[in-house]
């Protein structure tokens, strides 16, 4: 689907969710607020969720008027117009985000930038479905822990969804001046 496929279903309403993913509720619920960015956040629904918890959230999406929306219901987030799937490096420093969440949206060079800037000792959600109409948008079978091997999995479970919760090894407590 292009962009303004994804412009078109946003300004229909077709899709406002506003449920936070399980996923990042059952991740996120017990930790203390700090800085996360949610890729691909649509409507912002995930986005919200943490934003209303405290948290200082940058939420990035290539479909402007998803962004828009998320602009009206919640001003305080840092939202942003981006197109994810241009392969090149998210504007941000390494290591400046406690927490990043790619939920639900496919495209694998995301991953390696997830783990670039997420902080030791934070924390990566991710969810992907494992099958379905299109198999381009599906992760096989183990996948999503085999991108993240080099980290704790905190939490991995498969069946229609792929997800894991994955904690960069270290802790900033561990760096010597």
């Amino acid at each position: 689907m292009t962009l303004e496929e994804w412009n078109g279903r946003y300004r229909s309403g077709e899709e406002l969710d506003r449920e936070p993913a399980s996923q990042l509720v059952a991740a996120a619920s017990d930790l203390p607020p700090g800085r996360a960015l949610d890729l691909a956040c649509g409507a912002g629904r995930n986005a919200i969720w943490l934003e209303r918890r405290g948290w200082n959230v940058v939420a990035i999406d290539g479909a402007s008027e998803a962004i828009r929306i998320v602009g009206e219901r919640a001003p305080a987030i840092d939202a942003r117009v981006l197109d994810l799937e241009t392969n090149a490096p998210l504007p941000f420093d390494d290591e400046s985000f406690d927490l990043v969440a790619v939920l639900f949206f496919l495209h694998r060079p995301l991953f390696p930038e997830a783990k670039r800037l997420v902080r030791r000792g934070g924390i990566v959600v991710a969810a992907m479905r494992t099958c379905g109409i299109n198999p381009s948008y599906c992760v096989a079978s183990g996948e999503l822990a085999k991108h993240f091997r080099d980290f704790e999995l905190l939490h991995e479970h498969e069946d229609e969804v792929a997800e894991i919760v994955a904690r960069k090894p270290g802790s900033l407590v561990d760096i010597q001046p």
